[in-house]
C-alpha cells in the first residue's frame, strides 16, 4: 500500500508489569512507538530502531521526533499490513529521507 504522510508523532504508554505481581516493589513496564500518520488517517508504524541507526541517537527525543516530521512531511511511503492490523513502514526509514 502507499501513502502520503501528514506527520509523525510519538506515542508512549505505561503498562503493569504482571511478570512482578508478586513483588511489592511493582513498576509499570513503559512501551513507546513512532508513527506516521498518513493524509487518510492510517497510522504507519516507523521502526524506533531504524529511527536510532538513521540519525546516531541512543534515544529519540521530541525534537527528534518534529525533525523527522517535517523531514517526512507530504512524502509518499509504501507500507503493508500485519496479521493484527497494525500497518508498518516498508523498507528502511533512508528509502524515505
Amino acid at each position: 500500500m502507499k501513502g502520503k504522510v501528514k506527520y509523525v508523532t510519538r506515542n508512549v504508554w505505561y503498562a503493569g508489569n504482571a511478570a512482578d505481581q508478586y513483588s511489592s516493589d511493582i513498576h509499570d513496564v513503559r512501551f513507546t512507538t513512532t508513527n506516521a500518520i498518513l493524509y487518510d488517517g492510517k497510522e504507519v508504524v516507523i521502526d524506533e530502531d531504524d529511527i536510532k541507526s538513521y540519525y546516531d541517537r541512543s534515544r529519540i527525543t521530541d525534537k527528534l521526533v518534529n525533525t523527522i516530521s517535517e523531514s517526512l512531511h507530504n512524502v509518499w511511503i509504501n507500507y503493508s499490513e500485519d496479521n493484527d492490523g497494525v500497518y508498518h513502514l516498508d523498507g528502511n526509514l533512508e528509502d524515505y529521507l
